[in-house]
């Protein structure tokens, strides 16, 4: 009785960093994205090497085949990182009246090493139309 006890105790302990996907997204002005889109991440999980992709939900305005986006991070004890990544986007044609949905991988094999939240500050480099929504997607590899 006592091993099943922890054994299942263990399980859910494991579960919980187990966690499959995980996104943060927030809004931008799909008439003419310029300003810096800001998401947060709750990180529980400093032991997983995770992968980070950075997502893009479109609408039929976005004309571009590839947009560089300036991305900062920013730790839970202040570290700051900060790079630009050209985003490679390939054309898909898809109804007007739908929208279309970008991932693009950011970082394999990352460490978030300390509890508690982390800002990706996610800015266009130049305005851009058609980007509705912008994100980090983080799963576990």
């Amino acid at each position: 009785m006592r091993r099943g006890v922890v054994c299942g105790l263990l399980l859910y302990a494991l579960m919980g960093c187990m966690a499959p996907e995980r996104a943060v997204v927030t809004d931008v002005d799909p008439a003419g994205w310029r300003y810096a889109a800001t998401v947060e991440y709750r990180n529980r999980d400093t032991a997983s090497m995770q992968a980070l992709r950075l997502f893009l939900r479109l609408d039929d305005r976005f004309r571009e085949d590839t947009l560089s986006v300036r991305v900062a991070t920013l730790t839970p004890d202040s570290l700051r990182s900060e790079e630009v990544h050209r985003l490679v986007i390939h054309a898909r044609p898809t109804p007007t009246s739908l929208q279309r949905v970008v991932e693009i991988p950011y970082r394999r094999k990352a460490l978030l090493r300390q509890e508690g939240i982390y800002r990706f500050q996610i800015t266009p480099t130049r305005g851009v139309e058609g980007v509705e929504a912008v994100g980090v997607k983080i799963t576990n590899e």
